[in-house]
């Protein structure tokens, strides 16, 4: 018994290694991001800056304002309220006291909890459907292969919107979770489980409406299935129905609540896009753009789609151990959310035209639920594979050694935390040069000059023929009278509607190639406010927002 008991000990040791390695091996790939620029340009971007704006307006400028600041704010059309919003504003006040990187330390930290949180949803999600606890050492061998596979991602530059705040990544991560509270809700038909998933299902799907077929497909896949083949009665389809009333409460009130928000005069709140008649869409519809996107999502997600369909296979002919059944449910839950929803996601966006004439251009976070089903199947595999012992060792010896692998690319390709690129650098040393303060640029320069500058510069984000972009930006930037205007980036903005604006430029300089023009012409500056400002007025009053 003694030597049962060590053995066991042992056990539990090696594999509590394996997970502390690979969470060791994931921190250490993300300090690549601040050397790599790719990775850079992915994580510090203006759309995954955009809540570090929000952060930077209500917090911590001279005289913010939680409120007035938010005035004439123009939001996403998802709304990223729950996890993203609340887990990036958690994160960036632990920080708060540091003078120097600390918004590196958010970014990275909230992409750290994002993936640890997404893990141990697939864990809860599991425990929830098979009725039985995941032992210490499959946890942790699950949480190591979670640990590799993004290792790879950071390392390889994939599919790195998983990490970020606001790009449908917090829909990856609360998935699984809300999956196995409705599972537990069905199961016990408590008030208390009724109240949280109709609160959950209300909350996530209000924040991101991709959450409602990534949540219903699978789910309603499932019970489809169960009904055909094993009960197919009315009784069952009325206790499925009753089953669906708490989702269903939370879809409707969430889209009242969103028109609601989208009818107010503080923030502007734009919705989402809006689809053609679908008369008018089939009757455009042209075959040849159709396969183009379906081979281009293929194309871009053909390891996730094959391991998907191998693991499945696997897991049809591997040995079933007493009890282990009730991983069959899960496996088919992620076979349909990683093959069948990109899919139906593939032929909505047609049939209701929001793919554009040439079909689908990118498709990395938009169909981020096949990496979800990738890992969650890919995960299923294993704890079958772990019930022969010496697999389970055979497998965290693998990932561990991958993982070292890693740990060694990483370290010998430099490692850094503070990120202050050259081309934001070469801006600040014009700006102290010239008495930069405020200045004209497109979107991708913005929101990284406005957070990583240490000018303290503030340059507003306009279109290419200078109209105003309201999308995730405050109106009230367009409308300030001072400071005026004195530099205009010329990169993404037509240089002669600039001159037309401002004036001749009192000198040229450039950055990374991309001229930059001084102004010192404030009265200029003046009247081109005055247009913006006419602009708002005359959008506000066609928006009924007065």
């Amino acid at each position: 018994m003694d030597f049962l008991q060590g053995f066991n000990t042992k056990n539990r040791l090696f594999f509590f290694i394996t997970a502390v390695l690979g969470f060791i091996g994931f921190c250490i790939s993300l300090g690549r991001v601040a050397v790599d620029p790719i990775l850079a340009d992915s994580f510090y971007n203006s759309d995954s800056l955009f809540f570090s704006v929000i952060y930077q307006e209500l917090f911590l400028k001279p005289g913010a304002n939680f409120l007035i600041s938010l005035d004439g704010f123009g939001w996403t059309p998802a709304l990223y309220f729950f996890p993203d919003l609340v887990q990036y504003f958690a994160l960036r006040t632990i920080f708060l006291s540091l003078e120097n990187s600390a918004w590196e330390l958010t970014h990275l930290s909230y992409s750290a909890f994002q993936w640890i949180f997404l893990l141990f949803g697939i864990i809860f999600l599991l425990q929830k459907l098979t009725k039985e606890k995941i032992s210490y050492e499959n946890t942790s061998l699950v949480l190591t292969f979670g640990f590799f596979i993004g290792i790879i991602l950071i390392l390889f530059k994939q599919d790195l919107f998983v990490f970020l705040p606001g790009f449908h990544g917090g829909n990856l991560a609360v998935l699984c979770w809300a999956w196995g509270f409705f599972y537990q809700w069905e199961g016990s038909n408590s008030k208390r489980d009724f109240i949280l998933v109709a609160g959950m299902v209300f909350l996530f799907s209000l924040s991101d409406l991709l959450f409602i077929p990534y949540f219903l497909i699978p789910f309603l896949g499932l019970h489809l299935l169960d009904w055909l083949f094993k009960e197919r009665s009315i009784h069952r389809l009325q206790k499925i129905a009753y089953t669906y009333f708490p989702v269903f409460l939370g879809i409707v009130t969430s889209r009242i609540v969103f028109q609601i928000l989208r009818k107010n005069n503080f923030v502007f709140f734009p919705g989402t896009a809006a689809p053609k008649k679908i008369g008018e869409a089939i009757a455009s519809w042209e075959w040849e753009n159709f396969f183009h996107s379906f081979s281009y999502l293929c194309k871009e997600n053909w390891i996730y789609l094959i391991l998907i369909i191998l693991f499945f296979v696997v897991l049809k002919f591997l040995p079933k151990k007493e009890g282990r059944e009730n991983l069959n449910k899960p496996a088919y839950l992620f076979l349909i959310l990683g093959i069948i929803v990109p899919f139906v996601f593939l032929v909505y966006g047609f049939i209701f035209g929001l793919t554009g004439r040439a079909g689908i251009q990118g498709i990395d976070r938009y169909f981020g639920e096949i990496l979800l089903g990738f890992l969650g199947i890919g995960i299923i595999c294993i704890l079958r594979i772990s019930d022969i012992p010496v697999a389970k060792f055979v497998l965290g010896a693998l990932f561990s050694l991958g993982i070292l692998f890693g740990i060694y690319s990483s370290y010998s390709k430099g490692l850094g935390l503070i990120h202050y690129p050259t081309k934001i650098a070469c801006l600040d040393e014009l700006a102290e040069k010239y008495n930069w303060k405020r200045g004209v640029a497109s979107f991708w320069y913005v929101r990284p000059m406005r957070i990583f500058s240490k000018k303290d510069l503030e340059p507003d984000d306009y279109l290419y023929d200078l109209m105003l972009f309201y999308w995730q930006n405050n109106l009230k930037w367009f409308e300030r009278e001072n400071p005026p205007y004195t530099f205009a980036i010329i990169d993404g903005v037509d240089e002669k509607i600039v001159r037309e604006k401002l004036g001749e430029p009192i000198s040229v300089s450039y950055c990374d190639k991309i001229p930059i023009y001084t102004f010192g012409n404030p009265e200029k500056s003046l009247k081109f406010v005055k247009e913006n400002q006419g602009k708002i007025d005359i959008w506000k009053f066609s928006t009924s927002r007065y």
